[in-house]
């Protein structure tokens, strides 16, 4: 028996699309990475950072990992508008993606081990003043400065600073608009001033900065 063409095709079409709907009606079948075969939509592991996707949304991590909107803008410089649904693919800049994200997660979670000291009893003894002088310049605590990495711009940062790094005065006044007269100012300082976002500012200059030779 011969059978129509047209018949024919109509026949094919259907038997591939009925196998494609049977597979998703019986939950075996997904047309996107972003849902199991459930349907449910797939979220990060709370205990895996690594499972974080591009496709994500900043909600996603927040409700995850116990991590404000705001700690996560502030964190890398993003815009204090974003909205929380975003995705963090739709972010991702020189400074910011998801293995950047990902990174700062899993720093904020690493338990911190504190060694156990055993001490060993000892027979006392007469501590004379000289002793006492060098016990106690042993066990004074040494005061501690946090510095940042060479070259980086902090809060404390002066124009000065940034022309020794060899940022050449012409960068100032691209940046924010106007020649700089006192190169001992205060960065920080001089954007509140004059009413403009530090961390624009910052991250605009420690660009030209990272850049330079070194």
């Amino acid at each position: 028996m011969k059978i129509n063409p047209i018949v024919y095709g109509i026949l094919v079409i259907t038997v591939f699309f009925g196998i494609i709907l049977g597979f998703q009606a019986a939950g075996v079948w997904s047309t996107s990475g972003k849902v199991d075969n459930s349907g449910k939509a797939i979220q990060p592991s709370a205990s895996d950072p690594t499972s974080i996707k591009g496709w994500m949304t900043l909600e996603q991590v927040v409700n995850t990992y116990n991590v404000s909107l705001a700690d996560i803008l502030t964190q890398f410089n993003l815009p204090s508008t974003t909205p929380v649904t975003t995705a963090v693919k739709d972010l991702e800049s020189d400074t910011f993606d998801t293995s950047a994200l990902i990174a700062w997660l899993q720093s904020r979670t690493i338990p911190i081990e504190v060694p156990t000291i055993t001490l060993e009893p000892i027979n006392p003894t007469p501590v004379t003043p000289q002793v006492a002088t060098e016990i106690s310049e042993v066990i004074t605590p040494l005061a501690t400065e946090h510095l940042a990495p060479d070259r980086t711009i902090t809060g404390k940062t002066t124009f000065q600073e940034l022309l020794d790094w060899g940022v050449p005065n012409e960068v100032f006044q691209t940046i924010v608009g106007e020649p700089i007269t006192d190169y001992n100012l205060i960065i920080k300082d001089y954007a509140v001033g004059k009413g403009l976002a530090f961390s624009d500012i910052k991250t605009k200059l420690q660009t030209e900065i990272d850049v330079l030779p070194k």
